[in-house]
């Protein structure tokens, strides 16, 4: 699968990204806002992360211009909804691909499955995360806890949630190549 924004490709990561892969989310300033990876972040742990993108459609990873800066993707948590989660190379922080990229696979489940909610966790210090799904049109549904790998602690978070039926509109049109991130 491969799916095209306005600046951006998300598609399935390959071994030639593994050093690339390594050097962003490796750094603390990543690493430490996602719940899910370790710090730090070893070869090892690439080597699982391009294994385990084999076995799931929507584990996916952002391309600019062929490089890679970042990943978005679904995971299966239960029957009735899939948690969506990204993160951003630090160099690239900024520049809206974050929405760019989280707009693109919304708009392509939309589409393209029966899904009825998604869901996501952000860490309540990072504000632009949360914004970024709000852009989307997600909505804050409360707070809660999730244990961070790269800190070993459990940490503070605002729940989000997004139903494909009864959702928000988003403050872009998702049908629109030309969205404003």
């Amino acid at each position: 699968m491969e799916i095209k924004t306005e600046r951006l490709t998300i598609k399935k990561i390959k071994k030639t990204d593994k050093k690339q892969l390594v050097d962003l989310i490796g750094d603390f300033r990543v690493s430490k806002t996602l719940s899910n990876v370790p710090y730090p972040y070893t070869d090892k742990d690439a080597e699982y992360w391009l294994n385990d993108v084999k076995n799931s459609k929507f584990k996916l990873n952002i391309f600019l211009d062929n490089i890679l800066i970042g990943g978005v993707g679904l995971r299966n948590m239960d029957i009735d909804y899939y948690e969506l989660g990204y993160w951003i190379g630090f160099k690239y922080w900024g520049k809206g691909y974050a929405t760019e990229a989280c707009y693109g696979l919304l708009n392509y489940v939309k589409k393209n499955t029966a899904f009825k909610y998604l869901k996501a966790y952000v860490y309540k210090e990072n504000i632009a995360s949360s914004n970024v799904l709000k852009k989307i049109g997600f909505r804050q549904t409360g707070d809660g806890k999730i244990f961070s790998l790269s800190k070993q602690e459990n940490i503070p978070c605002i729940n989000f949630e997004y139903c494909f039926r009864n959702s928000a509109k988003p403050a872009f049109n998702l049908e629109s190549k030309s969205a404003n991130f």
